[in-house]
């Protein structure tokens, strides 16, 4: 029926590419690069297992455009819709190289991917080519004609590009107006936008299409450039269009590798610790600059507390319906996503609200029955209870973002850490001196870190989330080098430490081990990191495409902002020497300026 409608239609099956067209189509020029976009068509021409959760194209993920278009994160954004994909007619507006596309085809719907590129759809193609239940089409969505309407339709990255391929005098609505207009009365659009105002922004990342620092901020778009928006903008633009309801999700970091997502409903439950999803993701964003303006894990907490976190989201995820209808069960309160493991070890965490409490689903994402490897063992429970409260490594952050921080400090933090520990296991019956380098302590400890740690209101603490354990015992200098290394890999920026000198992360490890009385050697250390490397490597199925410790004694912490940066320059003997020179080079511009706007 489908092949018939689009052969009327005008479409010829192209059978060596096994993709749609119309003879005489002219595709968009949107692409990576042809060495990018060439180099991902191969990856996945010579892959055998093609699924979302593929280990074996994983391997190939190592910069930002082998990771878009290969990470199995991509397919987090639509993971909380699952249900709503299986057995619906959907059509994916802008496929790209078939992330999204794969995931769509392995949730069962009958999938019209449409994409503006001939290379782009021949590499969707590729990457679903062992799904009967998608068909590619190479097509502009202007031009795009289908006389049946959808269940489903997902603009996921794509909304933004409407100044550039839609005509009219407002092409964002001229698309979601289409786009309504091709929706079943009862059907779901789902969007994934970056936001116009997101928090990253404001911290100095550029502006994601355009690669300019507060170009959306400041609202400098022109009418043949990409755009943003903002949550009021789009509910506005989403009304004008024809969609009685929508409802904004935040995925973080943001939507194109997203961790976490919240739903509104979670934003605004009390007795639910929603700005930890936010702080604990921030670092993860790949895209991040390398000096941010100010510390995102600290203006969350804030942002968070004054109520505006849901306007200053990194992105947002919208599903939008002409209907009045529910979009999405009202007890959800947020979704987490394990997925950068091999696929036995996947899992999603949904976080619900269940006769006046909340508990915690987990559910696996992939059916393979191993679950263990010579090292490690994998504990996934069915459900456990919300305790609600703040981790433990909220404290550590809250010490080394702020200026003035020692390392007596952090050495007094890992100390109340390691007393945690020892009381939880002294409840056990284990009674040994954990401040002693050579204590070994049950392998089910292995996961008990800082961030697994929930400090009640009443100073409680409480051991969460416990998926992993060794075989066999740990000892308490590697459970430390675990904690430490988490920890650190929290934080976007360091504040400047009481000695006001730059500090290398070896010489931060060294000087917190040294403080709690666990001295360790150079090569413990590098037993430490050999073990948890290899650890590392049977999580994910593959080994680490860079060793994180490999510069540990010569790089230094990130303490840098911008605003101490131009502080520094404007205070350098350089800076005063040449004042006199900038002084006049500004008068001779003012000059200038004013010879050529005066009329002759």
């Amino acid at each position: 029926m489908m092949n018939k409608t689009l052969i009327t239609n005008g479409y010829v099956f192209d059978q060596e590419k096994q993709v749609w067209s119309k003879p005489d189509y002219k595709e968009i020029s949107y692409n990576d690069g042809d060495k990018t976009e060439l180099n991902i068509k191969n990856i996945i021409l010579n892959a055998n297992d093609l699924s979302v959760l593929s280990t074996e194209l994983s391997q190939h993920c190592n910069d930002w455009a082998s990771t878009y278009h290969l990470s199995s994160s991509r397919a987090n954004i639509l993971r909380p819709f699952f249900h709503e994909l299986q057995t619906t007619d959907i059509l994916e507006i802008g496929s790209g190289c078939g992330a999204i596309t794969r995931y769509l085809g392995e949730c069962g719907g009958n999938v019209i991917a449409l994409e503006g590129s001939l290379r782009r759809a021949d590499i969707t193609r590729a990457r679903t080519r062992d799904i009967k239940n998608v068909t590619v089409i190479a097509e502009k969505f202007d031009d795009f004609q289908y006389p049946h309407k959808f269940d489903v339709i997902t603009l996921i990255g794509v909304l933004e590009y409407a100044n550039l391929y839609v005509q009219g005098e407002n092409p964002a609505i001229t698309m979601l107006t289409k786009v309504c207009s091709m929706l079943k009365p009862n059907g779901k659009l789902f969007i994934a936008i970056e936001n116009q105002l997101g928090l990253k922004y404001f911290a100095g990342s550029p502006e994601d299409h355009l690669g300019k620092a507060m170009y959306g901020i400041e609202g400098r778009y022109q009418k043949d450039q990409p755009q943003t928006f903002g949550r009021a903008t789009l509910s506005e633009m989403l009304k004008k269009s024809g969609f009685s309801k929508s409802e904004f999700f935040v995925p973080f970091p943001d939507y194109k590798l997203p961790v976490s997502i919240l739903t509104e409903q979670g934003f605004n439950q009390d007795k639910f610790d929603a700005k930890a999803f936010a702080w604990q993701s921030a670092r993860r964003d790949p895209q991040l600059p390398p000096i941010c303006n100010f510390s995102l894990e600290l203006a969350w907490s804030v942002i968070f507390n004054n109520k505006v976190a849901l306007d200053l989201a990194n992105s947002f995820l919208i599903v939008a319906s002409p209907q009045i209808q529910p979009l999405l069960s009202n007890n959800v309160l947020a979704y987490h996503y394990s997925t950068d493991r091999r696929p036995e070890f996947c899992k999603e965490t949904i976080f619900k609200l269940a006769a006046n409490k909340i508990i915690i689903q987990y559910n696996a994402l992939a059916n393979e029955n191993e679950k263990n490897t010579f090292l490690i063992k994998y504990n996934l429970p069915n459900s456990t209870d919300y305790i609600f409260g703040e981790p433990l490594a909220w404290k550590f952050v809250q010490i080394v973002t702020k200026d003035g921080w020692s390392i007596d400090e952090v050495t007094q933090f890992t100390r109340n850490y390691l007393d945690i520990i020892k009381k939880i296991l002294s409840q056990q019956g284990f009674h040994d001196d954990l401040f002693s380098p050579s204590c070994q302590i049950p392998g089910c400890f292995f996961d008990a870190l800082a961030h697994n740690i929930i400090v009640d209101e009443n100073g409680n603490a409480f051991l969460i989330d416990q998926e992993w354990e060794l075989t066999n015992t740990i000892d308490v200098g590697y459970l430390l080098f675990r904690q430490l290394s988490i920890c650190v890999g929290y934080i976007t920026r360091f504040g400047s430490n009481d000695s006001e000198k730059k500090i290398t992360y070896s010489q931060f490890f060294e000087g917190v081990f040294n403080g709690v009385g666990l001295k360790i050697d150079s090569h413990t250390f590098s037993y430490y990191v050999k073990t948890e490397l290899k650890i590392a490597a049977q999580i994910r199925g593959k080994s680490m495409s860079r060793n994180p410790y490999s510069e540990f004694k010569v790089q230094f912490l990130p303490a840098e902002s911008v605003s101490q940066l131009y502080t520094m320059l404007i205070n350098s003997r350089s800076w005063k020497i040449t004042q006199p020179l900038r002084s006049i080079n500004q008068i001779l511009k003012r000059i200038i300026s004013h010879k050529v706007s005066s009329p002759v």
